[in-house]
């Protein structure tokens, strides 16, 4: 294990068993003002994630020992740390799986450096706003709301379906609220993301897309036929009105 450490930079800690890969994404974040902590496997890398001063952990998939969503899910237990899972591995299955488990992010290895930057500024930037905003900041709900058997309680931040509480990550309670609060509205892709992260995405980023489809799986939505999400072609997305739903 490499250790980077500085006086009070921002304290990454990746995870990755591609050495020449650790070598120089370590070298360039440093270079970019960061501080970075190198983990080459999964048992490793879960004993160094446990530490609570990580200012945000990025994450491979494929690890020996103990894989990446192994990591993962043991880390949510107790953390909630922003984890940006950077991996080769693109399938759609494996994105909904990483985002499921409570990911923040998840970047395909092919991304560029600066992407990569951007992606982690922005994660840190959101992490430091989740603990500054007050309680009634602009992407709450005022008081509970309820389309058709979906029933939105702000004061728990919690999510009912059919009376069952749904668990849903951060990111997907967000996502919910950002539509619950135009019912019967199209929001695209853009302003979804800009209403949960605080920061504008380039129009092909696909992360909102994977986040509700994970969204509807939880909710026992389809996709075809949503009864609480409907998807607008090449527009964005709704939140089926109470009087509509089904």
């Amino acid at each position: 294990m490499t250790v980077t450490d500085p006086v009070r930079l921002p304290h990454i800690l990746l995870i990755d068993d591609d050495q020449k890969l650790t070598r120089l994404l370590s070298g360039f974040l440093q270079s970019q003002g960061f501080a970075v902590t190198v983990a080459h496997d999964g048992a490793q890398g879960l004993h160094c994630a446990n530490d609570p001063s990580w200012d945000l952990i990025i994450l491979d998939v494929m690890l020996p020992r103990i894989d990446g969503f192994q990591v993962l899910t043991q880390l949510r237990r107790h953390s909630k740390v922003p984890v940006l899972m950077l991996t080769g591995r693109g399938a759609e299955d494996d994105l909904v799986a990483g985002l499921e488990g409570g990911a923040d992010e998840y970047v395909a290895k092919t991304a560029s450096s600066r992407e990569l930057v951007t992606r982690i500024r922005a994660l840190l930037r959101r992490a430091v706003i989740a603990e500054s905003e007050a309680p009634d900041s602009n992407n709450t709900l005022a008081s509970d709301v309820s389309f058709g058997t979906l029933r939105i309680v702000p004061a728990a931040r919690a999510v009912y379906v059919e009376g069952k509480q749904v668990p849903l990550t951060n990111v997907e309670y967000e996502l919910l609220v950002s539509l619950a609060r135009y019912p019967g509205q199209v929001r695209s892709r853009e302003q979804l993301l800009k209403d949960i992260r605080n920061r504008e995405f380039a129009a092909f980023d696909r992360s909102v897309d994977v986040h509700i489809a994970s969204l509807r799986k939880k909710l026992g939505d389809d996709s075809r036929a949503g009864r609480f999400i409907r998807t607008i072609r090449a527009a964005g997305y709704l939140l089926i009105e109470q009087a509509d739903a089904k």
